[in-house]
């Protein structure tokens, strides 16, 4: 018999955030989050997401033997913006047990029907704004830094309790030893020559915070059209700033200025899971070490986001931050970029990735339920 328990304590959110290890004990491919970080990630002083919406943490149990776990939360930033009624499930883990799985999202259902609420989308960790999406395609690697990891057949127990499809997300991957097409450069020689007023600097990682509010204010515009964009408070960015700042390569963060506005930002962090993956969660005794004695020899990065202000797209200016950020990548010995999320339905930007060479090596889904 399958029991779902709420977490409400310090001792059973340790539990739910080291059931995991007990999924993925054999795979080589996983990526043990640190355990310190993910228990204050649920602290409700420590994470601005319980600002404005509740979350509550569930754990599956058969016969007293933990068998899976889920959050159930809403999103009221996402509801004010789309005005529907939707709620949402996030840091999903399971073993191939139906049963479980149901148990878990029939209490979801239950919880979200007593405060309004008439669908579910997941899994989103709390929002899209973080780690989403099911795995589905593209097991044969680990993770980037900030992607999501799941077993197999996790599509399979979404879809047998009545989830469907809501959109696709690919992940890109391109060799940075290929560069750019000559038309990519040329476009941008050409745009810098254009508008001798743009100016495209480096992040500063010592005015992070500052740094976080620029990008802020650019993302929320810049993505507000994208599927299912998830309104971030500040705050929330700057605590997003603040966690990356360890691994952040000022070579490969950039704002983009014109006329001394900011206008436009891209991100793109070293591939941190390489480091992180001989930690196994720990930060001590010897978990640190082993972090930065790998963080020296990291060779992939991701483009987490890219943006420009809607009244100055159309004009190039992307084309500055992919030949800079090859060129640097190039510069510093990294081998291996990856572009994501891209979804499905964003043809516009699929199709440039596409012209710059890369390719499709990972696929993602999200899950939507109306009840």
């Amino acid at each position: 018999m399958i029991t779902i328990k709420e977490v409400n304590n310090p001792k059973e959110t340790k539990a739910f955030v080291k059931f995991p290890w007990l999924v993925y004990r054999n795979d080589p491919y996983w990526v043990p989050p640190l355990i310190a970080e993910q228990i204050n990630f649920f602290y409700p002083e420590k994470n601005p997401y319980y600002q404005h919406s509740k979350v509550q943490l569930l754990m599956a149990y058969e016969d007293d033997r933990p068998v899976g776990r889920m959050s159930v939360h809403e999103n009221i930033l996402h509801c004010q913006k789309y005005r529907e009624q939707m709620g949402f499930f996030g840091f999903f883990e399971c073993f191939d047990n139906f049963s479980a799985a149901q148990a878990l999202f029939d209490y979801a259902k239950k919880w979200l029907t007593n405060l309004g609420y008439s669908s579910m989308r997941g899994p989103a960790n709390f929002s899209i704004n973080g780690e989403y999406s099911v795995l589905v395609a593209g097991f044969d690697s680990s993770p980037m830094v900030m992607m999501t990891y799941n077993p197999p057949y996790y599509p399979k127990l979404l879809e047998q309790y009545g989830f469907s499809s809501s959109q696709e997300m690919y992940a890109f991957g391109h060799k940075v030893e290929e560069g750019l097409p000559e038309n990519t450069l040329a476009l941008a020689q050409a745009v810098r020559k254009k508008y001798p007023d743009l100016v495209m600097r480096e992040m500063d990682v010592n005015q992070l915070e500052k740094e976080a509010k620029i990008v802020h204010k650019i993302y929320t515009e810049a993505w507000n059209e994208n599927w299912s964009a998830s309104p971030m408070s500040e705050q929330e960015m700057v605590k997003l700033a603040k966690e990356l700042k360890m691994i952040i390569d000022p070579s490969l963060a950039f704002i983009l200025e014109y006329q001394n506005k900011p206008i436009g930002f891209s991100l793109t962090v070293p591939d941190a899971n390489q480091a992180l993956k001989t930690a196994n969660g720990r930060l001590w005794p010897f978990g640190l070490i082993k972090i930065l004695l790998k963080k020296r020899c990291l060779d992939s990065f991701r483009v987490l986001a890219m943006g420009v202000l809607k009244e100055y797209r159309h004009h190039g200016f992307d084309a500055l931050f992919y030949q800079q950020t090859l060129e640097n990548a190039q510069r510093k010995g990294y081998r291996f970029a990856e572009m994501s999320m891209i979804n499905e339905s964003n043809l516009p930007m699929r199709r440039v990735l596409e012209r710059l060479g890369a390719k499709i090596y990972k696929t993602y889904r999200m899950y939507d339920l109306k009840f």
